[in-house]
């Protein structure tokens, strides 16, 4: 640890300003936190004059990535499953680890799905210390991509007209929010990294702001404009809007940009002038088809002052112009023909192409959305392919922590990149599994591949990993509350406080409640030796063993905060040679802070209309079991068990299916991978437990997902 030298009277003068609840003076912060306060230099930021948002809640950069450091925010990482060229792969943690220590680079690297609240996984990227991404992800991230929720209000429809999408979270709330992941982002970006946000019209101005403030005023490379959709019908006092922006900051001066080109007409023109006014009738091109008829070449229709003629005629032969005939004469615009059913026999153009040209920041000449998946507001593979290869070349790292339909990881696969994608809602996280094992089926992005060509590779290793949702920004006072704390970790679990004399019983100490006979110990995290340096690991569960006298047996259970342990579930022999099963209920440290501040749960979606309303989550797991059972009916399914001892806001267990967010279903399910092929939202569930489900196989798997994020089993449905 870094050495503090402090002189009596500064430290009396901190002592003071603790005591008066005050900030000590920034020299005197400097001096006692020397690694962690950032440098600023003042005199340049006086010379930018840049302007700066003010609003409840904000707080300074500093104090946002101190906190992080100082209190030990993030979460860890935990790899849930892994995928090796489209199939299931037996690869732990632990190899992971293993690989990471050859010589071979290219062990050493998984994409990854990481399912939490992306403010803790970027906390952990920020932190570098989680092994999994350990000096993998800080400073090597080349090009970040996010489509944040737009802080609106509104609604947005899915595909199939019904409502989708909400954006509640709203003003400064909404800015700040963006703002703390922002500069999270800017800190893992690679020294020549970008970063490109997408906003609607509603916060694109203050976002554009925080952003000058952030990533410096002069890092602005670029507003691009792009399609919401098509085009609306606007109302009695306004037009309707029709494109969003995307936001093209850099982190440093030298960045690397290569544009995004398409081939432009260069040589010199024969009948009218390119982009200027034209002939309305321009000259006819005479070809003879295979039958010796004579047919004409036309422009499409009311584009006449577009195209001169030697680029009618390479639009021809790529076989995107309109040639007909008919029995009234010449037409043109009736019907696209194969390009070699008419050969051209009189003339042949001489012409090049300009590739050095990229084209400008106005890109609604390709949709902004897409409806590939189903996900609403799903970001086009087009617009994802112009903004990676912008700025990122082959083997670069590409980062989305709001992940949603998973564009982004798709679009960087398909380019040879390493992606990360990051969403707290297991709709997306199962949405985005499934697209990337998939993607063998989907569209190619080779400008030069035909319109049905697909991409046909399997997709790059892979695993989708848990990151708990919680941070440290402030901390119970455990030693007030000591009390209150055992009472609410053990009604976390379903568990009364037994007023029984359980450390007498089981010759132990911290035992406060019994689960089916067996004793539960609270880990004592008020202690702060417990919560700063012990760890619970194998050692520390064989002293458990010792100091019961080596009599244990059967099953123990701890409940800990997830920072507090560095193993699972384990099974110890006792002295006398009988099994313990140690058992971890594990949570987040989160949900104590949420008590004492009395925050409200954000739950996992139970329709569609609030699928995406996780920007600012404090939601957690709890890593319970959820019981799940099926049967079919002639229309769908019916659920037959539905278990979980998960609470409500108000600390009562939910009754019957309340607790159920949704059903994950794979109508087809192959025995290996479970492959998501529909969503049944709680919604969709009636009083029975009946819901509709379409296109059922005789092999069919389950998921049900509690409203906390906990998952059953793969429930097998069979004929």
């Amino acid at each position: 640890m870094t050495k503090v030298h402090l002189t009596d009277q500064e430290k009396a003068q901190i002592i003071e300003a603790i005591n008066n609840d005050v900030e000590p003076e920034p020299d005197l912060v400097e001096k006692l936190f020397p690694r962690l306060v950032d440098k600023v230099d003042f005199k340049k930021l006086d010379r930018a004059k840049i302007p700066t948002l003010e609003y409840a809640g904000k707080r300074s950069e500093a104090s946002i990535l101190n906190e992080t450091l100082l209190y030990e925010g993030g979460s860890p990482l935990q790899v849930e499953r892994c995928f090796e060229r489209g199939k299931t792969s037996d690869e732990t943690q632990l190899d992971i680890f293993e690989k990471a220590q050859d010589d071979n680079p290219d062990n050493d690297w998984r994409n990854l799905i990481v399912q939490g609240d992306n403010l803790q996984f970027l906390k952990t990227c920020y932190q570098n210390t989680d092994p999994l991404i350990k000096d993998k992800v800080k400073g090597k991230v080349q090009l970040i991509y996010i489509d944040p929720p737009f802080g609106t209000g509104d609604e947005y429809g899915g595909k199939d007209g019904e409502l989708s999408y909400s954006a509640k979270v709203m003003g400064a709330d909404f800015i700040e929010n963006i703002r703390e992941r922002l500069i999270y982002a800017k800190n893992i970006l690679a020294s020549d990294g970008v970063i490109f946000v997408r906003q609607g019209y509603n916060f694109a101005d203050y976002i554009k702001i925080i952003m000058d403030e952030i990533f410096d005023k002069t890092h602005f490379i670029n507003e691009i404009i792009v399609n919401r959709g098509k085009q609306r019908l606007g109302g009695k006092k306004k037009y309707s809007t029709a494109t969003d922006y995307v936001f093209f900051y850099s982190k440093s001066d030298d960045y690397l940009f290569k544009g995004f080109k398409r081939e432009r007409y260069k040589g010199e023109a024969k009948g009218t002038n390119m982009l200027m006014k034209g002939d309305r009738n321009p000259p006819e091109r005479i070809f003879y088809d295979t039958d010796g008829q004579k047919v004409t070449l036309l422009p499409p229709p009311n584009t006449h002052w577009k195209f001169v003629q030697p680029k009618i005629d390479e639009m021809y032969k790529k076989g995107v112009i309109y040639l007909a005939k008919s029995q009234k004469g010449l037409e043109s615009g009736i019907r696209k023909i194969e390009k070699d059913k008419y050969i051209p026999v009189d003339y042949v153009p001489s012409f090049t192409f300009d590739e050095d040209k990229t084209i400008d920041s106005n890109w609604t000449d390709i949709s902004g959305y897409d409806q590939t998946t189903g996900y609403p507001t799903e970001n086009s593979e087009n617009l994802l392919d112009r903004i990676i290869n912008t700025s990122s070349e082959k083997g670069d790292l590409i980062m989305d922590f709001f992940g949603g339909s998973g564009t982004t990881a798709a679009v960087a696969e398909k380019l040879g990149r390493r992606w990360i994608t990051c969403d707290f809602g297991k709709h997306s996280i199962y949405t985005m599994q499934k697209r990337i094992l998939r993607i063998a089926e989907s569209k190619a992005l080779n400008e030069k591949a035909k319109n049905n060509e697909k991409y046909g590779k399997p997709p790059k290793p892979f695993c989708v990993v848990s990151c708990g949702a919680y941070d440290f920004s402030r901390i119970m006072n455990l030693k007030e509350n000591k009390e209150a704390y055992i009472n609410f970790v053990l009604g976390l679990f379903q568990l009364p406080r037994e007023e029984k004399r359980l450390n007498e019983k089981f010759k132990l100490a911290n035992i406060y409640g019994e689960k089916d006979g067996n004793p539960v110990e609270v880990f004592p995290v008020w202690d702060n030796e417990y919560l700063r340096n012990i760890k619970i690991d194998e050692e520390y569960l064989q002293e458990i063993i010792r100091q019961s006298g080596g009599r244990l047996k059967g099953v123990y259970y701890i409940i800990t905060p997830e920072t507090c342990t560095v193993v699972g579930d384990t099974v110890l022999q006792s002295g006398s040679g009988d099994e313990v099963h140690f058992k971890l209920l594990k949570f987040p440290y989160k949900i104590l802070e949420d008590a004492a501040r009395k925050f409200s749960i954000e739950e996992q979606p139970s329709s569609q209309e609030n699928v995406n309303n996780l920007i600012n989550s404090t939601g957690f797991y709890f890593n319970n079991d959820v019981e799940f059972e099926a049967e079919r009916t002639a229309d769908g399914l019916k659920v037959t068990k539905f278990n979980t001892s998960i609470l409500d806001k108000n600390g009562n267990k939910y009754e019957g299916l309340n607790a159920l967010a949704m059903l994950l279903v794979d109508i087809n399910y192959n025995d290996e991978i479970f492959d998501m092929e529909t969503t049944v939202f709680a919604k969709e569930i009636d009083d029975e437990g009946k819901c509709k489900v379409i296109g059922l196989t005789d092999s069919v798997a389950i998921i049900a997902i509690d409203k906390h994020g906990n998952e059953s089993k793969p429930f097998i449905l069979k004929a």
